[in-house]
């Protein structure tokens, strides 16, 4: 993978999923879907046309206003039903997530990559409890309580969310009583400079 510095991050981008146009029926229909958390409370909105086999996207940004056509494919469920997709304005791949910025298109279009693809255990396992508290209506905080089912959860799903909480920050107090790893091994003395800080953890265990 290359270095972190050199592509920009998908999570950084204000994204636009297919099941928000879908839950909203605005695939044929027209509103405002959120594309950004701009603070607690405020969102940052695109407004959709919905047209039946494709979308307007009309987005007021400080780069400017845009307004793009995005043509929606679908494919038929194991179970019955159906699903839609985007097509990308710029690669006409299927996709079911398109990140705005000055243009709209793919992930693979912008070169972005995931955050994930770049975070120790220990912090993926934080995001994902994050993920999970933000889920059910919780406060961003790893030991909080938890509220009742938001409106619209059963009280199964919802219980199902709090055991997998609890489960994976069980795991997640476990990786982070580890110490963390050297990357290419642990160093020698020969290598240790005058003026350069040694962990004094990892020092006494060399010196043992």
């Amino acid at each position: 993978m290359p270095p972190r510095s050199s592509k920009r991050l998908a999570d950084s981008m204000m994204q636009l999923r297919i099941k928000q146009i879908t839950d909203e029926g605005l695939d044929t229909g027209s509103g405002a879907v959120a594309i950004a958390d701009v603070k607690p409370g405020l969102t940052f909105n695109a407004f959709i046309e919905g047209l039946g086999d494709y979308l307007i996207i009309t987005v007021h940004a400080g780069w400017g206003n845009i307004r793009q056509g995005v043509a929606l494919t679908e494919t038929p469920c194991h179970y019955g039903g159906i699903r839609k997709w985007y097509l990308c304005p710029s690669c006409r791949r299927r996709c079911g997530v398109l990140y705005v910025g000055p243009r709209i298109a793919c992930r693979s279009c912008h070169d972005l990559v995931y955050a994930s693809q770049y975070e120790a255990p220990r912090e993926r396992m934080r995001r994902q409890l994050k993920k999970i508290r933000k889920a059910i209506g919780a406060g961003m905080e790893i030991e909080g309580p938890f509220n009742p089912p938001l409106q619209g959860m059963s009280a199964k799903r919802h219980r199902a969310l709090v055991e997998k909480y609890l489960t994976l920050r069980a795991a997640y107090w476990h990786e982070c009583e580890q110490a963390r790893r050297w990357r290419g091994g642990a160093p020698k003395t020969t290598d240790w400079k005058l003026g350069v800080r040694v962990p004094s953890l990892r020092l006494n265990k060399v010196l043992k």
